[in-house]
């Protein structure tokens, strides 16, 4: 039996506090209001794309077709009592405080943007305003987008690039420092 297709449509949801955005199809819309969807039409602190985490994961076999989709948080128990698979949340990314590595992350507003870079590399922190995470760090995402803005710059023995907090005041000190910045996002409204 196929998994249904079609056309898609923007719509988020929630993994505790944090909004998932993704493209549901047509299909899966049927169902929308069961599996918690809730419409993207810009609002705040929804993000997509991300590899981690992701919400859980609801599928139920029809006359037809198999419908899967992402799932709210909230409807997880009513899903399961009406018939549907879920799978919990998925992948959860632990957080690198050893070894050539270390985890830092970007306030994004009402989640935190979260990346790896080596352990030379944590000294740009002054320059670009990220932090390093530690076991209490909330919310944090990986690999969403929007994506904070980017500081690129030469060094001696090339050129070295990470992301950056997308303040004004942290891109013209970055650039004072020597750093290119480069929103694509348009994150920062005077840049």
């Amino acid at each position: 039996m196929p998994r249904a297709r079609g056309a898609r449509s923007p719509v988020f949801v929630t993994i505790g506090t944090l909004k998932y955005g993704f493209q549901a199809s047509s299909t899966s819309s049927t169902y929308a209001a069961e599996l918690g969807h809730t419409p993207f039409v810009a609002q705040a602190g929804v993000f997509f794309g991300a590899n981690a985490p992701k919400p859980a994961r609801a599928t139920k076999e029809f006359t037809t077709t198999i419908v899967g989709s992402f799932c709210d948080d909230s409807k997880i128990a009513t899903l399961k009592t009406t018939g549907w698979t879920v799978t919990q949340s998925g992948i959860r990314r632990g957080l690198k405080r050893s070894g050539r590595v270390r985890t830092v992350f970007i306030d994004m507003g009402t989640y935190n943007y979260a990346w790896n870079i080596t352990v030379d590399d944590v000294d740009l922190a002054a320059d670009l305003g990220f932090e390093l995470a530690v076991g209490s760090t909330p919310n944090m995402v990986w690999g969403s987008t929007p994506k904070p803005p980017r500081a690129t710059r030469r060094t001696l023995t090339g050129s070295e690039s990470t992301f950056m907090k997308p303040t004004t005041a942290v891109a013209n000190a970055a650039a004072a420092a020597g750093w290119t910045v480069s929103d694509k996002y348009n994150l920062i409204p005077d840049l």
